[in-house]
C-alpha cells in the first residue's frame, strides 16, 4: 500500500511542469494603428458570432388552431356503471 502511495505522490508533483515562462518578442513590423484596427475587427467578429439566430428562440403561436370546429359524438363515451 505505501509504495501506492508513494508512487501517485511522484507522480502528482511532476506533473504539469514544462518549462520556465518566457516572454514573445515584439513584432516591430506592426504598429499601434494597425493593432489597434485589428483588435477593433476582431471584436466586430465576436460580436457577430454572439449574435443568436431567428431559430434559438421561436415566435410563439397564441392560436394553434385558426378554426374551430364541433366535435363528432363518440358512441364510446359512456358515463361509468
Amino acid at each position: 500500500m505505501r509504495p501506492v502511495v508513494l508512487l501517485m505522490a511522484l507522480l502528482a508533483a511532476s506533473c504539469g511542469h514544462k518549462g520556465a515562462l518566457t516572454r514573445v518578442p515584439a513584432d516591430s513590423d506592426w504598429t499601434v494603428e494597425e493593432r489597434r484596427a485589428q483588435r477593433a475587427q476582431d471584436e466586430a467578429d465576436t460580436a457577430a458570432g454572439l449574435k443568436l439566430p431567428p431559430e434559438a428562440r421561436p415566435v410563439r403561436q397564441d392560436d394553434v388552431l385558426a378554426t374551430t370546429r364541433e366535435r363528432r359524438t363518440d358512441g364510446f363515451d359512456l358515463p361509468p356503471p
